[in-house]
Order: C-alpha cells, then structure tokens, then sequence
C-alpha cells in the first residue's frame, strides 16, 4: 500500500517537482516539455528522461489552485512498479537471481477506500464541528478554525469546543513560483504515540499474520461509541502482548498441535457476542406451539419440485 504524497518524499523526485512548479509558474510560449528540459538543472533533466513516458507527462498535468503538480494524479504505484520491473530485468541479463515471475496488478484508492458509514463517533463529531463553526461565526470570531478537544472521553457533553485561529497553523512555502503562507501540512509524527506504537512491532508485522478485526460498525451496543486510534493511540504494551501472542499461534500452528483464539485478541464486540445469551421465549418452552402451512407452493420447475418433496 502506497501513499500518494511518498514521490515527494523520494529526495530526486522532490527536487525535480520543486523545479518544475518553479519554471511552470512563469509565463512562457511554445511546448511545455521543450521549455521545461531548457530551464531543468542538469540532474533533474536526467531524471526526467529517466522516467516512463506516463509518469513524465503526468508530471506537466494541470496544476492546483497554488501552481502545485498534483500529487494524486501520478501514478506512484506504478513507477514503482516499472522501476523495479527494469531493475529485475538488469539483474537477469547481468545473470543474477532475481524473481522473474513478478507480474504486479495496480489498483487506485480514491475516496472508495473511507468511504465506510459513519460510526456514532464520527457523526457526534462532525456536528459538533458544524455547531461550533456556527457559535464562532455567531459571536465574529472570523479567520478562527472550529476544533473540539477532551475526545477521549466517550459523552460528548464532556468534549471541549474552542476556536483556533489560522496563522497559528500556517507557514511558509514556495507557491506558484512565490513566498506564501499556507497552511502547513500534516505529516506523520514520527516522534507521536501512534508512530511509535507502529515503530515497536512494525519487525514483527512483516511476517505475522497479526491482526484483531473491530468487527462491523455498531450504533448501539457494546463497540458502538468506539473512537479511533487518531484520537486514542494504542497502549504499545498491549500491542507488543498481542504480537508475541500472534507469533506464538503461528509457531503452534506450523507444529500442528491444537490451539485456543486467546479472549486478548478478540474485539470488545466479538467478546460481547460470544457472551451473549438470547432467552427463549416463554410460548416456545412450554410445548404448546404448532406449525400449520397455509399455502402449498407450486413450483414450476422439476428439479424444485422433488427438492421441496424431500
């Protein structure tokens, strides 16, 4: 799975996209792409020849609203794909051993892959964004960014509403060939408690099959007012327990030897299900009941027919 932003984060390509937002800011006549191999420095024009034909073009696409290339319309998935293709090919003609049968398949993810329901978390915090965003507007407050705060707790008549005003978020980058404030992207925090969670057990997760599925989305019930890690980052000794346990169900399974699903790693809802006791209904336990068909279906086709005989 690939980020769309990673080709900015390549160091080369990052340079090349630098320069190309630069020298597609200024007015120019004539064919983009000559225009553009006259201005390259010398490296990111050998870079640019470098890459697939597809990928170089979708470089010189239309720019967003800040004279930017925009990330998600380049194929990054496949550049890595014809790049490690070629690699391959230079490793087998040179005679080395390499995995000539690597026949990839790319598939996009746009909105399709969030485009789940809405759990009550998402819904409660949605609205009061919007409500907040009302209040701040009601009272003057403008160029304030509505946010909520105290997530964690599970009421949301607990939560915090507050206003955070823009430049407070915003820094400088180059736009459209110029020095402008904007607001600052948000990266991976790589000293945050959910990159050092993932840090803790990322070995491990290489190869294991480790995994506790949520279950569905639930909007009453156990589960039901769950919130997600962006809001409640994983306990790492909890995380660390699991993986260990993961690796030693693996360990038992290859030996063949039989194995009980330990209770930690089933979900708060799955726990809540296998725990649950449906009663019987009172008219049903006292033997009185009788089932009396009220129509006889008359089927059309043979096969049907002697099904529904048997």
């Amino acid at each position: 799975m690939v980020p769309e932003g990673l080709i900015e984060f390549i160091p080369e390509m990052g340079a090349l996209i630098g320069e190309i937002n630069e020298i597609v800011s200024e007015e120019f006549d004539g064919d983009i792409k000559v225009h553009l191999m006259s201005k390259l420095t010398e490296s990111s024009k050998a870079l640019f020849t470098f890459l697939p034909d597809s990928i170089a073009q979708q470089l010189l696409l239309d720019r967003d609203p800040h004279g930017n290339v925009q990330v998600a319309k380049i194929d990054t998935e496949k550049l890595l794909i014809l790049l490690l293709n070629k690699e391959l090919k230079t490793r087998e003609e040179k005679g080395l051993k390499c995995f000539s049968n690597f026949h990839p398949k790319s598939h996009y993810f746009g909105y399709e892959g969030r485009c789940a329901l809405p759990s009550n978390f998402d819904s409660q915090y949605c609205y009061c964004i919007g409500l907040n965003a009302i209040l701040l507007f009601k009272s003057g407050a403008s160029g304030y960014m509505s946010c909520v705060k105290n997530l964690n707790d599970k009421d949301p008549k607990n939560w915090v509403i507050a206003g955070t005003p823009l430049p407070t978020m915003m820094g400088v980058e180059r736009r459209k060939g110029k020095d402008k404030p904007v607001i600052t992207k948000a990266l991976v925090e790589l000293d945050g408690p959910m990159f050092k969670a993932y840090q803790a057990v990322r070995d491990k997760w290489g190869y294991l099959d480790c995994y506790v599925s949520p279950g569905p989305i639930q909007f009453a019930g156990p589960a039901s007012d769950a919130t997600n890690f962006m809001v409640s980052p994983p306990d790492i000794e909890k995380l660390v327990k699991e993986t260990d346990l993961c690796e030693h169900i693996e360990t038992v399974l290859q030996k063949k030897e039989p194995f009980y699903r330990d209770p930690s790693l089933l979900s708060e809802l799955s726990l809540a299900r296998i725990e649950d006791y449906t009663p019987i209904p009172t008219f049903l336990e006292q033997g009185t009941t009788m089932v009396t068909a009220t129509k006889k279906y008359n089927a059309a086709n043979p096969l049907s027919k002697v099904k529904i005989s048997e």
